[in-house]
């Protein structure tokens, strides 16, 4: 266990090189060094649409931008040919949230062969999710909400700023395969795993 752990808290250290990462720009960063104005470029807010409702499968799903725990800007489409996990919590280290990353955790070693990524989504801050992951060996993205953006548009309801747990799985191809709006929090990875898995010969 230890072993597999390892390798996947080696993966994540290597999350740089991922399709759906890019290290998020700094204030300081010095235009002519780059040779680049230090303006950025707009982002892309079309996505921040309120359905007013829960997606449901055959939908496609908001192409969200958010910050991960390791400071790299992440896009879901941004994670070409990959089935995308994307699973919302109320707040780091409740016993919930807790339960819920655990599960992903100990399970990881089964999602790598089926080229799927695993994000989870709350209200907090980069560095309360950086202490989360750390602290319980994350080998996969937690990605800061801010403001509730990325929750209304996938239209998850909250309660007092904090999101209600709810799990998409999206495809490839950007559309919403599987929805688990009250999901049990230790057993629900192994259910999507065994939604995702070829059925066996």
């Amino acid at each position: 266990m230890k072993r597999d752990r390892a390798l996947g808290v080696a993966l994540l250290v290597l999350g740089s090189a991922l399709p759906g990462c890019r290290k998020a720009p700094t204030a300081d960063a010095d235009p002519s060094v780059t040779g680049k104005s230090s303006a950025p470029p707009p982002l892309d807010t079309s996505w921040e649409q309120n359905p007013g409702r829960l997606l449901a499968p055959k939908e496609r799903a908001p192409d969200f931008e958010g910050i991960a725990h390791t400071g790299m800007r992440v896009r879901l489409s941004s994670f070409s040919g990959k089935t995308v996990v994307v699973f919302f919590y109320g707040a780091d280290k409740t016993p919930e949230a807790t339960a819920e990353v655990r599960a992903f955790r100990d399970a990881w070693m089964r999602f790598i062969p089926l080229r799927t990524m695993v994000i989870g989504v709350s209200a907090d801050d980069r560095v309360m999710h950086r202490d989360f992951a750390t602290a319980e060996e994350l080998p996969f993205l937690l990605v800061t909400d801010e403001g509730g953006k990325i929750a209304r548009a996938f239209g998850v309801p909250s309660d007092g700023g904090r999101s209600r747990p709810a799990t998409f799985v999206v495809s490839p191809e950007g559309v919403v395969l599987r929805v688990i709006s009250a999901p049990n929090p230790s057993a629900y990875a192994t259910e999507i795993l065994d939604a995702l898995s070829p059925p066996a010969r």
